[in-house]
């Protein structure tokens, strides 16, 4: 059992590793793309790109999540056939409902954006991309079930890194004919839409590499699949009606769950216009909380979703085989996993919040950005958990709970994003404490669900104030080695001392969080071996004698 719940936290650490490369690239290459298209063409790139998200959750981003776990009850008793066959039902239901959401995003976007017109562009070219992302999904979630999530790792780092170079690459391509005009508006329409091409060609890059695994393994498919004894074969239709019971409850909770960002966009620009302000002064604010603090936050948070990626197929595995306390182990160990990484993100991002966005954003309102930043690094904690319990849910069987849980999370959203923006005049803070207020209303919701399903209650002082006991010692020495130059040296301000400074405080941080850490919690070196870079980790202190 200990091996097998091992096996979850590697494979939970694999897909982390390679989550963290996807969100540094993904974080880089935004600052050249802002460069390209300026501070209105951010606000339209998060204007379209959130539309495009949401219709990309209701059409086929819930499919490798439905598909792992489908296939993985069947595999877990030897049922290879009957798995085959989810699988091949699965190309035929993103093909249809793809299909679909790709028409819907490029004809309703003038509906959907009828107060940012300029921002359409953007959204018709990402709708053939809603397409490709269902078949890239399918091919994902085929190894996520056989709880190889190596393919699924890879070909996300593979996937960002042809979106950055595309990304950044087309946008200046189309923007060239309007920089010598000087008008921004045109420059952030054509910049966004250029922005947009390196998405769908990322997720192409992604298409083929799955492929080309896929190809790899097909004698052992075949050869799985030559073994079955099943007798009962499982018609298409009941396998359609399977994954279409599993999907829809996934795509409501994905969508409520996600829908935040529509929401906040729909009242902010609404609210925004009542008090007079303009289309592309609002696009601009906006683009402090959409283009800036929002990617930056998703990077430890995208970690959690890694997990929760590698959760669903173990508990589902594990309730199969009727082993409740397996699965309340492998629920315990990824859950401490994503806290030990959560917690000192969000406090070392509410320390270093200038630093930060001065040297991914150097030009705009830094100081507005960084204000959000430090203010919201705490959501960092509460979306990491609620992203992994909606997993365990998932995992579960239980996928109408989080549905419920972000729809009463959602209501709550939008009345004090209204009544911040429209009557308190707050801007797009107010959506920034909206988004705080939902984030730990869905984070306590979904722990309240799984403690009544499976009776697993989470050990606060394991889960929270060990790592946050940690974190704080490390906030002092992150605060001590950037703040005290900053005060006493008046150079400190370029941009060489400044990213200088921040790498050795991150660099010191780690250290410090990772020393105190296992000192307090004793931690073993076999616990550490399964965390993201851990083995790294643990050569270089036990060079500087500190384990």
């Amino acid at each position: 059992m200990a091996e097998k719940k091992g096996t979850v936290v590697r494979q939970a650490a694999f897909l982390m590793a390679a989550q963290l490369i996807c969100s540094v690239v993904g974080l880089l290459y935004r600052s050249p793309l802002h460069l390209i298209m300026g501070d209105v063409g951010d606000g339209y790139y998060t204007f379209a790109y959130e539309w495009y998200t949401i219709i990309l959750l209701i059409s086929s981003y819930s499919i490798p999540s439905a598909i792992s776990k489908v296939m993985s009850e069947r595999l877990a008793v030897g049922r290879y056939r009957n798995a085959q066959r989810v699988f091949y039902v699965s190309l035929g239901y993103v093909t249809v409902v793809g299909g679909i959401g790709a028409l819907v995003a490029f004809f309703a976007g003038p509906v959907f954006l009828a107060s940012q017109p300029d921002a359409v562009l953007a959204l018709r070219v990402l709708a053939p991309t809603i397409l490709f992302s269902g078949y890239l999904g399918c091919l994902r979630g085929y190894f996520q079930a056989r709880n190889d999530m190596f393919p699924t790792g890879v070909s996300r780092v593979v996937e960002q890194i042809i979106n950055a170079v595309m990304s950044v690459a087309a946008a200046w391509f189309l923007v060239r004919p309007y920089v010598s005009t000087g008008d921004e508006n045109l420059i952030g329409k054509f910049g966004a839409a250029g922005g947009t091409i390196g998405t769908g060609s990322g997720v192409l890059a992604g298409i083929l590499f799955m492929l080309f695994i896929y190809m790899k393994n097909a004698k052992r498919i075949r050869r799985d699949i030559k073994r079955d004894r099943t007798k009962k074969k499982e018609s298409y239709r009941k396998v359609l009606n399977v994954i279409f019971m599993m999907v829809t409850p996934i795509i409501f909770a994905t969508c409520i769950y996600n829908a935040t960002a529509i929401v906040d966009q729909i009242i902010y620009n609404y609210a925004m216009a009542a008090r007079g302000v303009s289309a592309v002064e609002a696009s601009r604010q906006y683009a402090l909380f959409g283009y800036r603090f929002k990617p930056i936050i998703n990077i430890p948070v995208a970690l959690s979703s890694a997990t929760s990626t590698a959760l669903i197929p173990a508990v589902a595995g594990a309730i199969a085989n009727k082993d409740r306390r397996d699965a309340r182990e492998k629920i315990d160990e990824c859950m401490k996993l994503s806290t030990f990484l959560a917690v000192p993100s969000a406090v070392g991002l509410a320390i270093l919040s200038y630093p930060v966005v001065r040297i991914l954003y150097p030009t705009g309102d830094i100081t507005g950005a960084a204000i959000i930043l430090s203010m919201g690094s705490i959501t960092v904690i509460a979306y990491s958990l609620s992203t992994v319990t909606n997993g365990v849910l998932q995992g579960l069987g239980h996928q109408g709970d989080p549905v419920r849980n972000a729809a009463k999370s959602l209501a709550l959203n939008a009345v004090i994003a209204f009544v911040t923006v429209r009557y308190l005049g707050w801007g797009v803070r107010g959506i920034l404490a909206a988004t705080v207020v939902y984030s730990f209303c869905m984070m306590f919701l979904n722990a309240r669900s799984i403690r009544k399903y499976l009776g697993y209650r989470h050990n606060m002082d394991r889960l929270i104030w060990q790592p946050l006991r940690a974190a704080l010692v490390m906030g002092v020495v992150v605060a001590a080695i950037f703040w005290i130059p900053n005060v006493l040296w008046s150079g400190f301000d370029t941009y060489l001392a400044l990213v200088g400074f921040t790498g050795l405080s991150v660099f010191a941080g780690v250290l410090v969080y990772v020393v105190v850490y296992t000192k307090t919690t004793g931690m073993t070196d076999a616990e550490m071996r399964r965390l993201p870079m851990g083995t790294k980790m643990l050569v270089i202190l036990r060079k500087l004698h500190l384990r």
